[in-house]
């Protein structure tokens, strides 16, 4: 019974140490649209501070983001609310913080 306590604890810290953040809104200013690759893309830059709460907050500081991901005819010099999550690894997996951007709208 007790190697049972102790695996079950043991899975549970270890699942524990997942994390993951949502923001609800982001701000970011297109600074610049990227044509050098097949896909374009804008590159965003964080207006202002990070969002409290998030994992990364270096991370969050300049993404890339397809045009069509981006509602309302946004374009260079423009700022954009996106929705954004970020995730963490197990300890036993990946720990490291990876950063989505969902979707963007013209602010």
């Amino acid at each position: 019974m007790r190697k049972l306590v102790a695996v079950v604890a043991a899975c549970l810290l270890l699942a524990g140490c997942a994390a993951s953040w949502q923001g609800e809104e982001v701000r970011y200013r297109i600074k610049s649209l990227d044509t050098s690759s097949p896909t374009e893309f804008f590159r965003l830059e964080l207006v202002g501070d990070a969002p409290k709460g998030a994992l990364d907050s270096q991370d969050l500081a300049r993404k890339p983001v397809q045009p069509k991901q981006v509602s309302g005819g946004a374009a260079v010099g423009d700022e954009v609310l996106c929705l954004v999550e970020q995730k963490k690894g197990s300890a036993v997996g990946d720990s490291n913080v990876v950063t989505l951007v969902k979707s963007c709208k013209k602010a």
